[in-house]
């Protein structure tokens, strides 16, 4: 029996096509395995990726929050700054106004004093002693005011005495004017005004003598001129 020729068409496309399939399916089974592995050692693809997404959004929501949060804290230190110096200025302002008023209102009340007193009492009276730091520790500028309330018909005239009343060395002392004063010639302060008058001394208290209360006698002139006389207490006040 004569042998038979058998042609087989040869197809080199299908060849590397099925080898590409194995490399493929090689691969596959080889990724398959390995996320297998991941998987059977606690680490889950979707979950990872569900994970990082949501990292990547809450990075953004952070993102835009602290840019929120840094507008405002430009903003809020703007405001603060014009709100201090706004209120620098309206503080410093209403501070002048209330300052001008007060000044004012005891201008006024100084003034009724001398036309229509509020006690009803006329004639002269001291309306206010004050005492501020001199130039020196031991010294001191005495400031008194002295009116004549309700009458003015005519100039009221006089001298001023004081003396200041303190301690030194442990024991009650008690100085004229005369002994506090550069000038003795000076005393006493003499006055002469129809409607009031401001009346200043230089006082240089003696080294260790602690004031504690200032007398002042007010003599008018005339045979029948009540002599005024009122205690007080040493305070000073700031300049």
């Amino acid at each position: 029996m004569q042998g038979q020729l058998v042609v087989k068409p040869h197809r080199p496309g299908r060849a590397r096509v099925l080898a590409g399939a194995i490399v493929v399916a090689v691969l596959v089974a080889g990724y398959v395995l390995f996320e297998f592995g991941r998987h059977e050692g606690g680490f889950d693809t979707l979950e990872a990726r569900s994970q990082h997404q949501g990292l990547q959004t809450r990075i953004a929501e952070l993102s835009a929050e602290n840019e929120e949060l840094r507008q405002k804290v430009a903003l809020l230190e703007t405001s603060r700054g014009v709100d201090r110096e706004a209120y620098s200025q309206v503080e410093g302002t209403l501070g002048d106004l209330q300052r001008q008023l007060q000044e004012q209102r005891e201008e006024l009340d100084f003034y009724r004093t001398i036309v229509t007193p509020s006690d009803g009492q006329s004639g002269l009276r001291i309306q206010e002693l004050s005492l501020s730091p001199g130039a020196q520790a031991s010294a001191f500028r005495l400031h008194l005011v002295l009116v004549q309330a309700a009458q003015h018909d005519q100039v009221i005239s006089g001298v001023v005495n004081l003396s200041v009343d303190g301690a030194q060395a442990g024991k009650p002392v008690s100085y004229a004017l005369g002994r506090l004063v550069s000038d003795a010639d000076a005393v006493p302060m003499g006055f002469s005004f129809r409607y009031f008058q401001n009346l200043e001394a230089e006082l240089l208290l003696p080294d260790g003598f602690v004031p504690e209360r200032v007398n002042v006698e007010v003599t008018p002139s005339g045979k029948q001129a009540k002599v005024i006389r009122q205690s007080f207490d040493w305070t000073t006040k700031a300049t």
